[in-house]
């Protein structure tokens, strides 16, 4: 019988292994299957119910095929079927729907390119690349829409938890710092009509995004988005806030960029830095693993806690006012010194 225990020990230890990689499997495939069939439009015709006979006439599948999507969407919470109808469960409505903070496409868009980097990071000794059209769809990913749902968000946000924000960006101009597609700076033009702000992007193809989106909120005139280096910026003492979206700028890049904020900013004037990555809960750390694995292979620091992001900015000669606890995570409020 001794003969038998190490055989049926790695027996057993297999088998762990292939219960793990069981699940990643129909992560992998129900994740292709809802970005095939959003491309193909499905989520906004199932917006509303659709009986069975106009989603075979709209997706051209085959009855029995039809049968066995919906059936496989259902059990994934996706779509929710009844009385002979069928259309996307509550909440795939929400984030699938034109108000949604962040749509699906750009969550599902997000999703693809990490994937592909993920994959590089194992094939690669170098530093991961990302092309102009990689970082528009990183920027769509993780930077909002305004919409209704976002601007009732940052409205409760900057009215009760970050007051100093709000303050700052309506007593002068306001500079954003890394800007993306400008989400936050465009939101908050959207609900405060005396701001005027700067927003710096880099990479043309983000910069030309936000700028488009500016236009067609009608707040170009008051936003200007800037397409350069953040490091160039030569403006001295005439912002009374700014913003840094410090998670995607290199470490190479950081001390001159926080020098250049503090020039920028008035003498008294708020900087302001949000914690995106803090230490996970035991459940979300393989997926706080992968994120690092990518985000530290594009040279940005990953996972820098409130404090240790108030310990760099006070390196740089700024001064910590608090650090803010919100429904959105923790902010680090500084201040530069009135000289």
């Amino acid at each position: 019988m001794s003969n038998d225990v190490q055989p049926m020990e790695r027996l057993a230890l297999a088998g762990g292994a292939r219960q793990s990689l069981d699940t990643w499997i129909a992560g992998a495939q129900i994740l292709a299957l809802l970005t095939a069939v959003d491309e193909q439009g499905w989520t906004g015709f199932l917006a509303e119910p659709r009986d069975l006979d106009a989603l075979a006439e709209f997706s051209g599948l085959p009855p029995a095929r039809l049968h066995d999507l919906l059936a496989a969407l259902e059990a994934h919470g996706v779509v929710q079927q009844q009385d002979g109808t069928v259309r996307l469960s509550p909440s795939f409505e929400a984030l699938a729907a034109d108000d949604a903070m962040i749509g699906l496409s750009d969550v599902l868009a997000g999703a693809a390119l990490m994937n592909r980097q993920v994959r590089t990071a194992a094939e690669a000794s170098g530093a991961l690349a990302l092309t102009d059209a990689d970082a528009l769809v990183l920027a769509r990913a993780v930077g909002a829409r305004v919409t209704p749902v976002t601007r009732t968000v940052y409205g409760n946000l900057l009215t009760t938890q970050l007051t100093e924000m709000a303050e700052a960006a309506q007593t002068g101009r306001w500079l954003d710092v890394g800007c993306g597609i400008a989400g936050a700076t465009l939101t908050m033009a959207t609900l405060f009509p005396q701001l005027r702000a700067l927003a710096i992007e880099l990479v043309p193809l983000v910069a030309a995004e936000a700028v488009r989106r500016a236009e067609a909120l009608g707040v170009a005139d008051r936003v200007e988005i800037r397409r350069a280096d953040a490091r160039d910026i030569d403006e001295q003492g005439t912002f009374t806030g700014a913003f840094w979206a410090q998670p995607f700028f290199p470490e190479s890049a950081r001390t001159a960029t926080l020098a250049m904020i503090r020039r920028a900013l008035k003498p008294g004037a708020l900087l302001l830095v949000q914690e995106l990555e803090p230490e996970p809960q035991e459940t979300d750390r393989p997926a706080y693993a992968l994120r690092r694995l990518v985000y530290q292979g594009w040279g940005a620091p990953f996972g820098r806690t409130a404090e240790q992001l108030a310990a760099e900015a006070e390196s740089a000669g700024f001064d910590l006012v608090r650090v803010a606890s919100t429904d959105v995570g923790r902010f680090v409020i500084l201040r530069r010194p009135a000289e």
